[in-house]
């Protein structure tokens, strides 16, 4: 019994040392996209969007009840722009205008239930992203394939693909902007990047020129291809202390520029086409978000407790089947027992 209980105590400390000392593992890829998909309901599930080096950012569309797309998500060309009129390579820069500006604000998307898949075009020194509402009763695997067209023939190219929230887009797009619009340049933001270029993940998102994937591991530089799966465990607000919630969408990019991060691939000189699927599997079982410290509570109570249930066991060992006698003579009356018998005789 005793031998039970300090293999109890060793496994809930190593348990709990285990947890605490164990580094926080890159996202492993996750099984292929296998499934069903259905076409791609543009602007109500996904969204297309796109950074070009040569727009300053403002586009103004008639149409806004159409958010300026057609059934397909593509523009109707309608609008005025402030698009930098300097001249630029077609066949390296695929992107149609209401990609790169977007009417705002953007419309509220449905939660994305169904398998879907598609191809994105990246110009050179661009980004491509998918604007999505990942579900939180799905388990959502991500797949894609990158390679540029050379005549007749598909190559494998190499790029960057980054998952991220709303919030973490828009940090990601200031970057891109200070790097890419002439203002810019105006305070030398370049030696900026340079400077902060090894500073920790943890701390990106607090530097003037940083930005970060969602959860700090969904960023996978020079790759060709990769898979992923993500699972919420409830839909993605940020309460803000100064004011409402903020929903927080999802953005599947891209990256065909040279970001700033030190692995990152820079921009190909040449347009990336990436094969996109997305599969939604919905779960079994959804936790409730409290079940996490109702666990991490469970188990450091455990750790409290068996330093006091060994000792009081340890206390009480030898102690149960043992059959003493009632009554135990003292030693003054078994010495005048003794004395008196030796009278006697």
């Amino acid at each position: 019994m005793r031998v039970h209980s300090w293999l109890l105590a060793l496994l809930v400390v190593a348990t709990a040392l285990s947890s605490v000392a164990s580094p926080i593992e890159h996202v492993q890829a996750a099984g292929g996209c296998d499934g069903e998909v259905v076409p791609v309901d543009w602007n109500q599930t996904v969204q297309r969007h796109a950074m070009v080096p040569f727009d300053t950012g403002m586009y103004y569309y008639d149409d806004f009840e159409g958010q300026g797309f057609d059934d397909e998500g593509e523009g109707d060309g309608g609008g005025s722009s402030t698009a930098n009129d300097e001249s630029h390579d077609d066949s390296l820069h695929p992107e149609e205008a209401w990609m790169h500006a977007p009417t705002w604000p953007l419309n509220a998307l449905d939660p994305l239930e169904e398998g879907i898949y598609t191809t994105m075009q990246i110009g050179n020194d661009s980004s491509g992203a998918l604007r999505m509402n990942l579900s939180s009763t799905h388990r959502t695997t991500v797949c894609v394939n990158l390679f540029s067209q050379v005549g007749n023939a598909s190559i494998p190219a190499t790029a960057d693909v980054y998952l991220m929230t709303t919030a973490q887009y828009e940090r990601y797009e200031i970057h891109y902007d200070t790097l890419h619009n002439s203002w810019g340049y105006w305070g030398n933001f370049n030696d900026i990047d340079e400077a902060l270029s090894e500073v920790p993940p943890e701390w990106r998102s607090v530097t003037p020129n940083g930005w970060k994937s969602y959860r700090d591991v969904h960023e996978y530089e020079q790759i060709t291809d990769v898979t992923f799966s993500v699972a919420l465990d409830a839909p993605e607000i940020y309460d803000s202390l100064l004011g409402d919630a903020n929903w927080q969408d999802f953005y599947l990019v891209v990256d065909n520029w040279d970001n700033g991060h030190d692995g990152d691939q820079t921009a190909s000189s040449s347009v990336v086409v990436a094969e996109v699927s997305i599969i939604p599997t919905e779960r079994s079982l959804v936790l409730p978000t409290w079940s996490v410290p109702l666990v991490f509570f469970a188990a450091m109570a455990v750790l409290v407790a068996a330093p006091f249930i060994l000792n009081k066991r340890y206390m009480e060992a030898g102690m149960v089947g043992v059959d003493a006698p009632k009554n135990i003579p003292l030693m003054t009356q078994t010495s005048a027992l003794a004395g008196r018998h030796g009278e006697e005789e």
